[in-house]
């Protein structure tokens, strides 16, 4: 399957409907696929981001109306394209766009040609006002920016976190670059599970690229985030090793001087820096503290988070 194929969830119990939608959009070198089922579409969500989303406003659990409110609040993914099916007999007047934060809607019965336009115009408006990464799907810098430093110049409370993993350029060496992208797919899940599971609403997830992630919560909650992060990293990494080297605990690959060395499974480091004591005029601050304490989290042994304790 190429990974260069665009990801496209159809949320719709018509399954004519969306056998249709799957079959266009198929032919146009998209990756469609759908679920019948809206009350679990988040958590479908989570587990495969796609993309874009295509949700039917008619549903019988919840209404497609609600799940794109749903959808687009979500601290995580609410950045993804959204565009609404509506059926033929369906009394317009009864949508108020206002609170429908839909990116487009089509009208049913549905042409292809129609179909395939407003896929494709959703697709570059969304590359214009959003800097996603195109691995994980997580906003990436110029989101990560903006996040920050809101909180920042809005003087709130909050925790931002560094996340590095440690080993993992030999581990690319070794096993190549396709099996390490698996690796940043289950870090991605991983970060932004945890931090879903806190259901707070001011929540931010980010990929800066490669191997660093990002996310801000509410300083109460990030100890919480780290250590649930840690637990289940540290639980799954393993599965991604060859069972020789899962077995005894390390791989040999080369270093940065393409030396021979030995390296243990991969771990995690998470740098926390909080403005609980100390004032962040700008979010560029937090970041100089939390590059710091990356360094020296990766110094210590094993799957760690670090949080900064110092004042003024």
């Amino acid at each position: 399957m190429s990974e260069s194929k665009k990801r496209i969830l159809i949320i719709d119990d018509d399954s004519r409907t969306a056998e249709f939608i799957r079959n266009t959009l198929g032919e146009k070198g998209y990756l469609a696929y759908y679920t019948e089922d809206s009350k679990n579409a988040l958590d479908a969500i989570y587990n495969e981001p796609p993309d874009l989303i295509i949700i039917a406003i008619e549903m019988p659990s919840i209404k497609g109306d609600e799940l794109c409110r749903q959808l687009k609040s979500d601290t995580v993914y609410g950045h993804l394209p959204v565009i609404l099916l509506i059926p033929s007999g369906f009394e317009r007047g009864k949508i108020v766009w206002d609170s429908i934060p839909a990116d487009d809607y089509i009208i049913k019965p549905l042409n292809s040609d129609d179909l395939t336009l407003r896929v494709s115009l959703s697709f570059s408006r969304a590359a214009r006002e959003l800097d996603a990464n195109p691995l994980t799907r997580l906003p990436g810098n110029n989101s990560i920016m903006k996040e920050g430093q809101k909180r920042v110049d809005l003087n709130k409370k909050f925790a931002l976190a560094y996340i590095d993993l440690d080993n993992f350029k030999p581990y690319n060496d070794k096993y190549g670059f396709s099996r390490g992208d698996e690796i940043l797919r289950m870090t991605a899940r991983v970060v932004t599970n945890a931090v879903r599971e806190l259901n707070c609403p001011d929540t931010f997830v980010g990929h800066v690229g490669g191997d660093d992630f990002v996310f801000i919560v509410p300083v109460e909650l990030v100890e919480s985030a780290c250590r649930q992060i840690i637990k289940y990293f540290d639980l799954l990494i393993t599965t991604f090793y060859d069972e020789e080297d899962r077995v005894r605990g390390y791989m040999d690959s080369v270093n940065r001087k393409g030396e021979k060395e030995r390296f243990p499974i991969m771990t995690i480091s998470v740098a926390v820096v909080t403005n609980e004591k100390r004032k962040i005029n700008h979010l560029g601050e937090a970041s100089a503290i939390a590059a710091d304490l990356k360094k020296y989290a990766k110094s210590l042994k094993g799957s760690k988070y670090v949080k900064d304790l110092r004042g003024e």
